[in-house]
């Protein structure tokens, strides 16, 4: 008897023990994931993988032990589809190896099955979810005030208020969307069994900065997607009905009401968009521009980054060769999402992708075998509503906080609420195994792509210093783990550039402009050409970068003396001239002193004024 007392009490404290881990590293997930776009990110990058890799350990281990049955709901199996579905569409695109964002993207999905089987084991986890969540909230509460109050720097100079994702829009698109689950968690907090009155206190207050922050981020889609996450929690609190319809008697009330109630929403929606109408125009000329990728690939898309890497190509397409209003030409740059989640994913991973996420969407807010919800079910459809209306004009799914949330609603929807489920505990051990081999697999590829940063890192703060063979010696280093990186492969180029290492330069900067579109990486590979005197080569290159950013002068400029230096002076004349009556989307001393220098260039090769050519200028 005492023998049994014995390891009763020892496998007590085992599994007390392993609960407590889990929480604290639930915690520490949801912390450290907002860590990892600042200047420290290799090393918290470093945490947040290490945290990934022992959790879902753990989760396995406590779910073996628990002895509790594995079962699998319907909208999971969709889930699970979705992810093997971009696992194997994307090995089929060749863009799955040494991809880093589809690997992140890809263990945050997974992460869901990890709280699955923490759940089984332990339901307390949910309260750490909060816990977590509230924390990682008030964070970036204490940033953003710390860079309205000019106490903290923002990452990215060109904005003062950004959190810790450097950039307003993104910041206030995150604190939109988790402000209604955190509501919820207040109205519904003695119901929820929370104890202390002090946490409470402290997420009312949160929630009232969080709001402000909100309005100073300037974001429209934060205030559209905060606002009606918001309704629909007051609608599950005070259970008002959206049908009053049926209140008027007369058929002319029920006409006139939805009249005016039209006329009230396109009035709201025509004042938010010419609130910032650049904006507004810059997103439908992306939706515009995008259309020849969605149809080139319809059924499976062409691979995840593939927006990235083709839209700048297809926008200098169109300002090259098609009919550009004066006004796109203004608001046209260099853009790297497609600012609709949904057209992104058809774009990367075509129909079959995009039916599998809207389903699992569908599972989630409307198909219910039950009439009832529990306050977190509330709070996760609160949540996602507003992640669904962000995700129309904008990027959530692109920052890993918000798409580790997403996945928590998902989790808290699915596997709280009621839906039909099968039972997998014959094949337990083979499921969990498999899967916790592909996300300990990913964490590994994950933590090879972090050691060529830590080399990149280092390498570009050497070259900064101007010290350019020991900056290039990290670069090589590096190369290995970051060959498909086309940030990296600009980096590399651009100082193989300025080494005068002409060739060696082209082959990395032809790797990164077929990874992404950024003009700059097609200027400083035009330049290589140039300097071999591959002079058709280097004027595409120049065009493409024009074509990308067609408000800018400097790649007009270089086309300009390109053309001088290929005796083409007619060509070079035009160039001058668009280059002298063009509008800069932004007035700079750079831009007024190549308008000078092409006067003084029209002034030297030709008397009479030359008007520029449709095809050339792209300006009105």
């Amino acid at each position: 008897m005492p023998k049994k007392s014995s390891n009763y009490l020892k496998n007590n404290i085992i599994q007390t023990t392993m609960k407590i881990t889990a929480r604290i590293l639930v915690v520490l997930l949801l912390v450290i994931c907002h860590f990892l776009n600042t200047a420290i990110s290799v090393w918290s990058s470093a945490v947040f993988y290490f945290v990934v890799a022992l959790l879902s350990v753990l989760s396995v281990i406590q779910f073996w032990r628990s002895n509790k049955p594995l079962k699998i709901n319907t909208p999971e199996i969709v889930f699970l589809a979705f992810v093997m579905y971009l696992v194997i569409n994307n090995v089929f695109h060749d863009t799955f190896w040494s991809n880093a964002s589809l690997y992140n993207y890809l263990i945050l999905l997974l992460l869901y099955f990890a709280f699955v089987l923490l759940y089984n084991s332990d339901n307390s986890i949910l309260k750490f979810i909060v816990h977590g969540l509230f924390a990682g909230f008030a964070i970036e509460l204490i940033v953003g005030f710390g860079q309205l109050f000019g106490i903290i720097s923002n990452s990215d100079l060109k904005f003062t208020l950004g959190g810790l994702f450097g950039n307003p829009g993104a910041f206030g698109g995150y604190l939109a969307i988790v402000l209604p689950f955190l509501l919820v968690i207040v109205y519904f907090y003695k119901q929820l069994l929370f104890k202390s009155e002090n946490f409470l206190y402290a997420i009312v207050f949160c929630l009232l900065c969080g709001t402000s922050l909100i309005v100073w981020s300037d974001s429209r889609g934060a205030w559209i997607a905060g606002f009606i996450g918001i309704v629909y929690v007051l609608k599950q609190k005070y259970k008002f009905k959206t049908n009053k319809l049926r209140l008027l008697k007369t058929k002319a009330a029920k006409i006139a009401t939805i009249v005016v109630l039209l006329l009230a929403i396109i009035s709201i929606c025509l004042a938010i968009f010419q609130y910032k109408q650049e904006s507004a125009n810059g997103r439908l000329l992306i939706w515009k521009v995008s259309k020849p990728m969605v149809i080139e690939n319809p059924l499976f898309g062409n691979g995840f980054g593939s927006f990235e890497a083709d839209y700048g190509k297809v926008q200098a397409d169109y300002f090259l060769h098609g009919k550009p209003s004066a006004s796109e030409v203004q608001i046209a740059d260099y853009v790297t999402c497609a600012y609709n989640e949904f057209l992104g994913m058809q774009i990367e991973s075509g129909v079959i992708g995009l039916l599998l996420f809207v389903a699992i969407l569908y599972f989630a807010l409307f198909k219910r075998q039950d009439n009832t919800s529990s306050e977190y079910t509330i709070a996760a459809k609160a949540s996602l509503i507003a992640f669904v209306v962000l995700s129309i004009v904008s990027y959530p799914f692109t920052l890993i906080p918000n798409l580790l949330f997403f996945v928590i609603c998902l989790f808290v929807i699915f596997h709280i609420g009621r839906y039909k489920v099968v039972d997998i505990s014959k094949y337990s051990k083979p499921i969990v195994l498999g899967w916790l081999l592909l996300i300990l697999s990913l964490v590994y590829a994950s933590g090879k792509q972090l050691y060529g940063m830590y080399y990149f890192r280092e390498g570009f703060s050497k070259v900064l210093k101007n010290n350019l063979d020991n900056g290039i010696c990290d670069y090589n280093r590096a190369y290995p783990f970051l060959k498909n990186n086309g940030e990296f492969q600009f980096y590399y180029g651009s100082v193989l550039y300025l080494k005068h290492d002409y060739s060696a330069s082209i082959e990395h900067l032809q790797k990164s402009v077929n990874l992404r579109s950024d003009p700059n990486a097609f200027i400083i590979l035009g330049k290589a050409l140039q300097e071999l005197k591959r002079y058709p080569e280097a004027e595409h290159a120049y065009q493409i970068a024009m074509g990308i950013t067609p408000a800018r002068l400097y790649s007009k400029y270089l086309l300009a003396k390109l053309y001088l230096e290929m005796h083409q002076t007619n060509k070079a004349l035009e160039m001058a001239n668009s280059i002298i009556i063009q509008k800069e989307k932004t007035p700079t001393t750079a831009g007024s002193e190549i308008k000078t220098e092409m006067k003084v260039l029209i002034s030297q090769y030709s008397k009479p004024f030359v008007k520029p050519s449709k095809t050339t200028t792209m300006s009105p």
